[in-house]
């Protein structure tokens, strides 16, 4: 019989367009992520929300991009040193709610939820260290020609990972989701894809970003 993982609402941490984001009831090292029901349609694009409606399927698009990018990294790099500036993914797991994917969980040194970019830069700034570990993961994204459609300040955290020193991880938004997949064509298509990406997250998040050494910096 297939066990069910049961997940609480006090477990419930955060909630995206596409999926709820709960706690592991049984593992402090994990999150289980679960397609919602009725995705939050706010913001996004009609064609979005028309190819929603009429191929249901393509819901199920983000997580198998999002698995076939992490492999992809994995495979490429397969030594025991390898660290990966995104999360690892540990398969699926049934819940109440339906199929979940379980994921790694990035913590403060007290095994609180780590903090998002966007909650440090709205609530208390970005210290040296925190931008110094923003630019490293950075730079690493650009050398493992990682395709990341959706790199905003709520999927970059900076946190541990299982008892490890602190870093920022990139948590959510990794694999190319596009319609038509031009970040997986080739090296070069991808790093202007990333340009871009964090060019827009610097006018986000009000920090300065140097288009040739591919890194930020406090706005002046």
């Amino acid at each position: 019989m297939t066990q069910v993982l049961i997940l609480e609402e006090v477990d419930l941490v955060a909630r995206g367009m596409q999926r709820d984001i709960y706690l592991h009831p049984t593992d402090t090292t994990k999150l289980v992520k679960v397609l919602r029901k009725n995705p939050d349609t706010v913001g996004r694009s009609g064609f979005g929300n028309f190819m929603e409606k009429h191929f249901p399927m393509t819901r199920a698009r983000h997580i198998r991009k999002e698995y076939t990018e992490y492999l992809r990294v994995m495979l490429s790099n397969r030594e025991a040193s390898f660290h990966i500036p995104i999360t690892h993914m540990f398969g699926f797991a049934h819940t109440q709610f339906g199929l979940g994917c379980v994921t790694e969980r990035v913590t403060t040194r007290s095994g609180a939820l780590a903090k998002t970019l966007e909650t440090l830069i709205r609530h208390e700034g970005i210290t040296p260290r925190n931008l110094d570990l923003l630019n490293d993961t950075t730079k690493r994204l650009y050398q493992l020609d990682i395709r990341a459609s959706d790199l905003t300040a709520k999927n970059l955290v900076f946190g541990r990972r299982n008892g490890g020193p602190k870093e920022c991880v990139l948590v959510d938004g990794f694999g190319d989701i596009h319609a038509v997949p031009v970040r997986s064509m080739a090296g070069w298509s991808n790093r202007i894809g990333l340009d871009d990406s964090f060019k827009r997250l610097a006018q986000r998040t009000h920090l300065s970003w140097n288009g040739k050494t591919r890194q930020f910096a406090k706005a002046a």
